[in-house]
């Protein structure tokens, strides 16, 4: 038995050698099948992401670390760090976007130090290098409506914090910046003067107090140990009525701050009114830090100069010439220094960088005699409206079009435009071959229209009220356009006239409302060049309640534009396409009372009138208010009527295309919060459908097309995000003839609807439909993740007609069995790893292929790609050998002509037999 042992011990070995080795086979192989990726040649040919961070709030150079860097802190709650040369994103950091994320204060030494949130307080420290978080600790304050007030800054290395309580004292309470260790009681120093129009220049504290006529000038330093105010009349620095405290723009080296047009600074407990007065009363002054002494610069968009910039010495009050500029060609509405820094040359000349932001929420990075080395549009951080427009055809193509467009005239003129369309070629081709490649790839692609129709013009409106025109393949912005009076609230955008009807140029409107007044503002552009046509900025002198795009076209090709005003009197843009108003219904939703009525718009032979015919009050008792309304998209087209069933039977869908999906939200005694999703037919007001979610929440963006509907809502009982779907349909039999147009006012019979909820395992952001130009491939549903990623679902997932445990016919249709929780594969994230952060709505478009869809995510961050549904079924692949099929072609063509041969000689000889 030893013996015996002996032999088989090193073949045991041996067998454990061999198994070890197998299951690091089988570890590697399974890593292999587990990973979802594209090809890496892919990233970035179909796609784009561009990063932003908001407008920005606080600014510091980055002085200490080697890669010189600006730190920004911005109003969306985003820290960053913004490549000195480039303005490229180095990184960044994305805080919450409620309160809890706000930026309190930045203060930059040796680390980056950040106070956020609105009590509690998270304060931080960064790494300026990576942007790693180093050090955290809290701070919550005793709850009161003075915390709003709070003021933070950073004095001899430790962090001070400041609470007026207005009319009677101000609490001070210093504390260790990296532990939080509090150095000492909380401080209450009285001080009965403060108000709300105090200013802020650390350490003082500085306020107008007193009765009109006999107001004093009254500063403090919050800091130091023995209280002593600073204490001046009014009179004897400004004899303004009504004199308004400002303070300084970027950190000053000096505390001080503006009374009026005159500058003040607070040195040795004093108040010193320097001899530089301010230049213009929306002028940005900042007093900074130079090799030659203290600067005051001063920046302000002059009507007639333009971007100017002066700077003067303080300490002698002499204009430095060097770094003032004026430039008329350089358009920064409304200039605010965020950050400067100044030093000097070998050759004792100041050099600046000035790190400017305007109202348009632009950033540019300005050197000396007015030299930009960068601008960041920030503005397209917040986008509220996307539109897709087509690009016009080349003059070679117009020409072929407008050749069999003209239907006059006698045939010898038909022969001379023919003659005119074919030199024309001719002359096109001869160009090109002079010109040859290398020409060619020096200049940028022309903006006409692709075969495909794939390239495009993206129409981009911001909360900001800057309007961009952007290259959909490249992302490149081609044109933009700053309305500073224009409220983008419910602003909405209108294609009137595509670029498909040469010599009319496209014609865009976009409908918003004025900044002040409330009243609507129109603004009216070609979005190819954007350039203002037609109305260009209209103020009108009412409010809009509806607005809508007339149907048929005029002799121009332009759809008319109809406003419903607040008097419910009906205005048409323009107004000679007033007769072609017949058979048109609106509809108005109140949001805050939840009552939706509808009107029918006349013309009665001298102008448009709009009777209110229905009303739905949907309310429920006055607790509900409506939070969307979203119809069928105006230029959808149906490629199907119905469902054809196993049985070889047509369940038809119910195509209204007035349908309107009203989702409301309201507080209820009993469920907490209820959602209701009604369906409202937008001529007649019937009410279709109507569905109560109780203990839930409000919803995400709505989805209607064709016969179906789905919206997102939060579901508060099971703490989970749902997706209820709905789908109406007629039955086996149409109600209307084939053909025959739908009209809701002879429906007698209501839709058979069918509903399912699906959990969606990810707190969805933001949701659309896929597009096409036909509607032949199928519809898959775009998610937006709050993890940054865009989730691509078929609507077969989606659908209400997936039994639990299907049927033979239902298996025979081709239906996926109901499972509650929604699959989110890895491989139907169409943006791979690049995250995007905080997205917040998703726009598709149509191309000229019917298997592409146009998909642009806007958010934090802009991110275009395009989707096949349906895969591309007609298109060739990008790895097509089209060796092979030649060669495969040739031989099939050699053996078409052999066979031919022989089988002619057989039948001559069978012939001759």
């Amino acid at each position: 038995m030893g013996n015996l042992s002996i032999n088989l011990k090193p073949n045991f070995m041996g067998l454990l050698k061999c198994l070890n080795s197998i299951n690091w086979f089988i570890v590697f192989f399974s890593l292999i099948n587990l990973s979802m990726c594209i090809y890496e040649d892919q990233i970035g040919k179909f796609d784009w992401r561009q990063s932003y961070v908001g407008r920005i709030k606080f600014a510091q150079f980055d002085t200490v670390s080697t890669a010189r860097k600006i730190i920004v802190a911005t109003e969306e709650n985003v820290l960053a760090a913004l490549n000195l040369k480039t303005g490229q994103v180095v990184w960044r950091h994305v805080f919450e976007s409620t309160s809890s994320g706000n930026i309190q204060l930045l203060h930059l030494s040796d680390q980056i130090i950040t106070v956020t949130g609105s009590n509690p307080y998270l304060v931080r420290g960064w790494d300026l290098s990576t942007g790693v978080l180093i050090w955290e600790w809290g701070l919550t304050l005793q709850k009161n409506e003075h915390t709003d007030f709070s003021e933070w800054w950073v004095q001899n290395g430790l962090l001070v914090h400041m609470v007026p309580k207005f009319g009677s004292h101000i609490e001070v309470s210093v504390y260790n910046v990296a532990t939080g260790h509090n150095r000492g009681a909380t401080s209450k120093l009285p001080a009965v003067w403060i108000n709300e129009g105090c200013v802020l220049s650390p350490p003082y504290y500085t306020c107008i107090s007193g009765s009109p006529g006999n107001q004093l000038l009254l500063s403090m330093d919050v800091t130091s140990d023995a209280v002593q105010i600073i204490s001046k009349p009014l009179a004897e620095y400004t004899t303004a009525r009504n004199a308004n405290l400002n303070p300084f723009d970027t950190n000053t080296v000096i505390p001080g701050f503006l009374l009026n047009e005159k500058i003040i600074l607070i040195r040795g407990n004093k108040f010193e009114a320097i001899n530089i007065a301010v230049s213009e009363p929306s002028a940005s002054v900042a007093l900074v830090d130079s090799a030659s002494g203290p600067l005051v610069l001063q920046t302000w968009n002059d009507e007639a100069k333009g971007f100017t910039l002066t700077a003067h010495n303080l300490v002698s009050g002499q204009r430095v010439n060097e770094i003032g500029w004026s430039d008329r060609s350089l358009s920064i509405p409304e200039p605010e220094l965020s950050a400067v820094i100044c030093t000097k040359t070998a050759r004792e000349q100041h050099v600046c960088r000035i790190l400017v932001t305007a109202a348009d929420d632009a950033s540019h990075l300005i050197q000396q005699e007015g030299r930009v080395l960068w601008t960041r549009e920030e503005a397209l951080a917040n986008v509220v409206a996307v539109e897709f427009v087509d690009l016009p055809v080349s003059d070679l193509d117009a020409a072929i079009e407008s050749e069999f467009d003209q239907k006059e005239g006698s045939v010898l003129a038909a022969f001379t435009r023919r003659l005119q369309s074919q030199f024309q070629q001719l002359q096109g081709a001869v160009r090109t071959l002079l010109a040859g490649d290398a020409a060619a790839a020096d200049e940028p692609p022309p903006l006409v229209r692709d075969y495909f129709n794939l390239h495009k013009i993206m129409v981009l409106l911001t909360d900001a009220g800057k309007i961009f025109g952007m290259d959909n393949l490249s992302g490149e912005i081609l044109w933009k356009l700053y309305e500073p009076n224009l409220n983008t609230e419910a602003a909405v955008m209108f294609t009137r006239r595509s670029a498909r009807h040469p010599p009319h140029d496209a014609y865009l409107t976009i409908v918003g409302k004025h900044e002040e007044t409330g009243n609507g503002l129109i603004v009216s552009l070609n979005p190819i060049r954007g350039t203002p046509v037609g109305e260009q900025t209209l103020h009108l002198d009412v409010q809009i309640l509806q607005c809508a795009v007339l149907y048929k076209a005029d002799a121009q090709k332009l759809h008319a534009l109809i406003l419903l005003d607040k008097d419910e009197n009906v205005q048409i843009l323009p107004e000679s396409s007033a007769p072609l108003v017949e058979n048109m219904y609106m509809h108005v939703a109140d949001r805050s009372s939840a009552v939706v009525r509808g009107y029918a718009l006349r013309h009665d032979g001298e102008r448009v009138s709009a009777k209110n015919i229905w009303s739905v009050d949907l309310s429920g008792g006055g607790s509900q208010r409506v939070v969307w309304s979203v119809s069928k998209p105006a230029a959808e087209r149906i490629h199907s009527a119905g469902r054809v069933l196993p049985d070889r039977s047509v369940l038809y869908k119910h195509l209204n295309p007035n349908l309107v999906l009203l989702l409301t939200e309201g507080p209820d005694p009993v469920h907490k919060d209820v959602v209701v999703a009604t369906c409202v037919d937008g001529v007649s007001g019937g009410v279709l459908s109507a569905h109560v979610h109780r203990r839930a929440r409000r919803p995400a963006l709505p989805l209607h097309s064709e016969h179906f509907l789905a919206y997102l809502y939060y579901n508060d009982k099971q703490r989970r995000h749902e997706i209820a779907t709905l789908e109406l349909y007629e039955g086996p039999e149409r109600w209307v003839p084939a053909g025959a147009a739908f009209s809701s006012l002879r429906g007698a019979r209501a839709p058979h609807v069918q509903r399912h909820a699906y959990i969606v395992p990810a707190a969805p952001a933001a949701a659309a439909l896929s597009a096409t130009e036909r509607s032949l491939t199928d519809k898959h549903v775009l998610l937006a993740l709050s993890t940054g990623a865009i989730v691509e679902l078929p609507w077969a997932l989606l659908e209400p007609r997936r039994a639990l445990s299907p049927a033979g016919e239902a298996r025979e249709e081709g239906l996926v069995p109901y499972a509650p929780e929604l699959p989110l594969p890895a491989e139907a994230v169409v943006n791979y790893n690049a995250t995007l952060l905080r997205l917040t709505r998703i726009h598709t478009a149509p191309s000229g292929l019917e298997s592409t869809s146009l998909v642009l995510a806007t958010g934090l961050d802009l991110f275009y790609t395009r989707i096949a549904p349906s895969k591309t079924f007609d298109l060739l692949k990008d790895d097509f050998d089209y060796y092979l099929i030649s060669v495969v072609l040739a031989a099939l063509v050699l053996a078409t002509y052999s066979t031919k041969y022989f089988a002619a000689r057989k039948m001559l000889k069978m012939a001759w037999k």
